[in-house]
């Protein structure tokens, strides 16, 4: 009898991202450790029936999800397992219900709801569910209590340095995908000392930022290295920090093995001097949240934090410009207030930030409103209609169909900035097939023309394609 199944639900239809599932192997290992018997199913290349046979047998599933289409593929997990084994502990954690846990645990198909980091919190549910204890005293979820919905006490923040390497025996074989296709992540921190309105880090991290100590981010390095024989890693942390010193010694750490790695900053934090470390360390890009090219919208609307606004992110271009690291920009459309000539500032700072910035990867997401975080309010008050279930849900995504004009941007500005992207969907030959949409994109980026955006449907039918391998 398995006691725990942990499932990763497929998060996009469009992602060729084979980074291991951090998600699900963080909580799994600490109960592996712990002796529980735990199986893992990760359904970007486990198919459905690995799943159902993991639910037969177990007896608690636990789920991790996203808000949009990953979360319908939960459902449709949680749902499934229900009908196929009743008497199954069904358990939903992850972002999604982390923001929305009241809502969440409302629906029939979740007996259990996970609310922030799962480590320490599933540990202890186990524990209880195998000595068929009250759950009472388990900080950190709500749960079912014969019809009654219970909510415990908060949990507090886990302390990083005391989770194990969350490679095992078990799930050795995903990580192993992950190096082949050089996307190993490690976290070398969680959370962000930030405050931005629109970002879940206001409730999952609660607006801290916890560094890994170094020397157990060195081990945890040597090990991937010894393992798997890296030569690329991923620092999948939303922020790696504002400590330049510590920035410096993880730069020594991958300059002495010699290995390429990327991470996500912030674009004051880029300074000549630390720009010419990153670089000769061997880091290859950079992923800045620049979010708009207006000061009102950074300032006022989403709490950016940037001192000096937009010329922040112009430095950092120009900094960037200097080194040979690619600068991956990332800007939200869509935002409460936003107006049409804000957009196109958005747009022409894009332009800008590429003719500068040669090795720039430019991308527009539509912002998608999280609950809890203080920008939420005034999306409802701009006509945003509250999602009332998980299924609603489902359709906020970067990319929302809820917002037509805003998703034509993402597909145009996708095509036209982030090429490398399209090269890993549509390989070799294949890239005929999608290449005739690359130049309308082009087309319409220069002219701003995004209405009336035809092509987007069949754009649409190739990446699901694409994501089916066909």
């Amino acid at each position: 009898m398995i006691d725990c199944a942990l499932v990763y639900p497929t998060p996009s239809l469009d992602s060729p991202a084979k980074g291991p599932a951090l998600s699900i192997f963080y909580p799994g290992v600490v109960l592996e450790k712990s002796g529980f018997e735990v199986e893992y199913s990760d359904e970007r290349f486990d198919n459905r029936q690995h799943t159902e046979k993991l639910i037969k047998n177990s007896l608690v599933i636990g789920v991790s999800s996203m808000t949009g289409f990953q979360l319908g593929e939960a459902q449709r997990i949680l749902k499934t397992a229900k009908e196929i084994n009743p008497n199954i502990i069904t358990l939903l954690g992850g972002v999604h219900p982390s923001m929305l846990p009241d809502q969440c645990i409302r629906e029939s198909f979740i007996d259990v709801v996970c609310v922030g980091e799962g480590e320490r919190t599933l540990l202890e549910f186990m524990k209880c569910i195998k000595k068929k204890k009250s759950l009472k005293n388990v900080k950190g979820i709500l749960w079912k209590n014969n019809g009654n919905i219970i909510k415990n006490e908060k949990r507090e923040l886990v302390d990083i340095n005391k989770i194990p390497w969350p490679v095992t025996k078990k799930n050795r074989h995903y990580f192993k995908i992950a190096a082949d296709a050089s996307q190993i992540r490690l976290l070398s921190s969680r959370g962000c000392p930030h405050k931005c309105r629109f970002c879940y880090n206001q409730i999952f991290n609660r607006s801290t930022w916890r560094p890994m100590n170094i020397k157990k981010l060195e081990n945890e390095l040597d090990a991937y290295i010894s393992e798997f024989k890296i030569k690329k890693i991923i620092l999948g942390d939303d922020n790696i920090g504002p400590v330049k010193e510590r920035i410096k010694k993880i730069c020594g750490l991958m300059e002495e093995r010699g290995i390429t790695w990327h991470t996500g900053i912030r674009c004051e934090y880029i300074t000549d001097e630390i720009a010419q470390t990153l670089d000769k360390s061997g880091c290859s890009s950079l992923f800045f949240g620049v979010e708009s090219g207006s000061n009102r919208i950074l300032n006022e609307i989403i709490g950016k934090g940037y001192p000096g606004g937009v010329e922040n992110i112009k430095n950092c271009a120009r900094i960037m410009s200097k080194t040979n690291i690619t600068g991956m920009y990332s800007f939200m459309c869509g935002l409460p207030t936003e107006t049409i000539k804000e957009l196109i500032m958005s747009m022409e700072l894009a332009d800008w930030i590429k003719e500068t910035d040669k090795n720039a990867r430019i991308s527009f997401y539509v912002y998608a409103p999280y609950p809890g975080t203080s920008l939420y309010k005034e999306a409802i008050e701009q006509g945003f209609q509250e999602p009332c279930t998980i299924d609603e849900w489902t359709r906020i995504t970067l990319s929302s169909e809820r917002n037509p004009k805003m998703e034509n941007l993402y597909y145009i500005s996708g095509l036209n900035f982030r090429k490398d992207k399209t090269g890993q969907n549509f390989p070799g030959l294949k890239r005929f097939s999608i290449k005739p949409f690359e130049l309308s994109a082009s087309l319409r980026w220069k002219t701003r023309i995004t209405g009336f955006y035809w092509e987007k449907r069949i754009i649409k039918y190739l990446l699901a394609k694409a994501s089916k391998g066909d």
